[in-house]
């Protein structure tokens, strides 16, 4: 669908090139026009002495203008009379209906001409009464007349050469209505929805029946593991009643006098162990049921997940064959379009070079115009900021004051910085970059602060301190710098925090700046 669009829009470029080239054909008509009134101008003026054939030329003149004048009346708007065209021509895409409406336009601005024409025809008339007389000039024109015919021959055929563009522009326009009509692209892509949905559906049942299979086996083990347990506990009780046996026939031997006792014994004993058999062969048939009912849930599990995956595979194969089939058609649908499109590309072919051309050219004007503005915005910003320093030396400044000595001004660009304040006021919003040095001499002790108000002053906002500076005997130099946010008509100054010391000197080097960064 996108790709059907740019070719509407190519073919709008396309149809403008030609109304262009359409105007130039009726102006070079015009031209030819005016050739032949200027023509018609000098018989009037020459005074001729003989009228041999002119009224055959003045014929010829006037049938070349009368096949102008019909040439124009072909393109005429609805609301003259054109002829009847031979085929019907369908209503154009929405995307070219303004253009055609422009060329429409500008058409029924041409046909204003026709009222030329008809002045031309009878002038045509003046010309065959005032120019009998010149055999000469008749014969000159008479030469001219089939050149001129002949180049008003070809401007026919070179407009009768534009119908083929119209019939290809209101075949693309059918083309689009029918893509858009289309909706066996949005069909097969909800029954593709459908599927994917089904498959999930599936999936999740074959692994709920996976999961309890395995919780199945899982306990059947168990059980399993349990019985063997129990069996190996019987062998170790059998074993140890062997044993005891054993020991009581060694006994029986020794100590014959307890024959009956040790025989008693030996029926309890016997006794126990039968009860210990029937309790074996009891767990041996109840594991041989477990193991029989673990393979039977087993068997009937594997049966119904084949019978599950035999449904899913031919579910699966139902829709591959279903979405081959409209695969296969889609693609012939898409060959169907692609061929249709190589072919109106190859008859809208001839003028694109040209208008890629034109294109590049404007790209080119656009590229230069840009870096021209570029080059002009860097001129035009300037940079904001000032730098001053102390005119002279100076002992013990007084406390809590403004610091008004940054008389020796270095830079002041904009004249925001006032030497007799001590005042620094920001232009425009941004960010600025603040900076105070100075130096003492002498012992003591000095404190500076740059002072930051808000706009419209002291009442408006909290001053805030932006920079330090702090000197004495072990540091004669001190300098600090800050990044702050200012606002148009803030204002920053330096204060003096505190001085300590009674002969303590601020040196000359000393400076204050600020300036803005972005």
């Amino acid at each position: 669908m996108t790709a059907t669009k740019n070719q509407v829009s190519l073919v709008a470029l396309k149809l403008q090139v030609l109304e262009d080239e359409r105007k130039q054909l009726h102006e070079a008509l015009d031209a030819y026009v005016n050739e032949v009134i200027s023509l018609g101008n000098t018989f009037v003026s020459t005074e001729a002495s003989t009228g041999a054939n002119f009224k055959d030329v003045s014929q010829a003149i006037e049938r070349a203008l009368m096949c102008v004048m019909e040439k124009k009346l072909d393109y005429r708007p609805a609301q003259s009379t054109p002829p009847t065209p031979d085929v019907t021509v369908p209503p154009l895409s929405p995307s070219v209906a303004p253009l055609t409406e422009q060329m429409t336009s500008q058409r029924s601005s041409i046909f204003a001409s026709d009222k030329v024409l008809t002045s031309v025809k009878d002038y045509m008339d003046i010309l065959e009464t005032h120019v009998r007389s010149n055999a000469s000039k008749t014969d000159v024109l008479s030469a001219m007349m089939p050149q001129i015919l002949e180049e008003i021959n070809a401007l026919k055929t070179q407009m009768e050469g534009m119908e083929p563009f119209k019939e290809r522009l209101e075949h693309v326009d059918r083309r689009v209505e029918s893509i858009e009509k289309d909706d066996s692209v949005a069909v097969i892509k909800s029954q593709l929805s459908a599927i994917e949905e089904q498959t999930l559906e599936i999936d999740a049942r074959l692994e709920t029946l996976r999961g309890e299979f395995y919780d199945n086996k899982a306990e059947n083990a168990d059980k399993i593991q349990k019985v063997e347990h129990r069996i190996e506990d019987l062998d170790s009780r059998e074993v140890k009643t062997v044993a005891s046996v054993a020991d009581l026939e060694s006994k029986l031997s020794a100590n014959t006098g307890n024959i009956g006792i040790i025989g008693t014994q030996l029926e309890d004993k016997a006794r126990e162990v039968d009860k210990i058999e029937e309790r074996l062969q009891k767990s041996e048939k109840e594991l041989v049921n477990i193991k029989r009912l673990s393979e039977d849930r087993y068997e009937k599990d594997s049966a119904t997940l084949a019978e599950m995956e035999n449904r899913l595979r031919r579910q699966e194969e139902k829709w591959t064959d279903r979405e081959m089939k409209n695969i296969r058609k889609i693609e012939d649908k898409l060959q169907r379009l692609d061929a249709e499109r190589k072919k109106d590309m190859y008859f809208m072919g001839e003028n694109v070079d040209k208008i890629l051309t034109k294109l590049d050219g404007v790209k080119t004007n656009e590229n230069t115009l840009a870096t021209k503005i570029d080059t002009l915005e860097k001129r035009q910003k300037r940079p904001l900021g000032f730098t001053a320093k102390l005119s002279i030396s100076f002992t013990s400044p007084m406390k809590r004051s403004v610091l008004r000595d940054f008389t020796d001004i270095v830079t002041n660009r904009g004249d925001h910085f006032q030497p007799q304040t001590g005042e620094f006021t920001a232009p425009v919003e941004g960010l600025y970059l603040v900076s105070l040095t100075h130096r003492q001499w002498q012992d003591g002790e000095i404190w500076l602060v740059v002072l930051l108000s808000p706009n419209p002053g002291p009442g408006g906002g909290k001053e805030k301190v932006v920079c330090e500076t702090r000197t004495d005997v072990s540091r004669t130099s001190s300098t600090s710098a800050s990044i702050v946010w200012m606002n148009a008509g803030d204002k920053i100054w330096v204060n003096v925090r505190n001085v300590k010391g009674t002969d303590t000197w601020i040196d000359a080097p000393s400076s204050f700046s600020c300036f803005l960064v972005a």
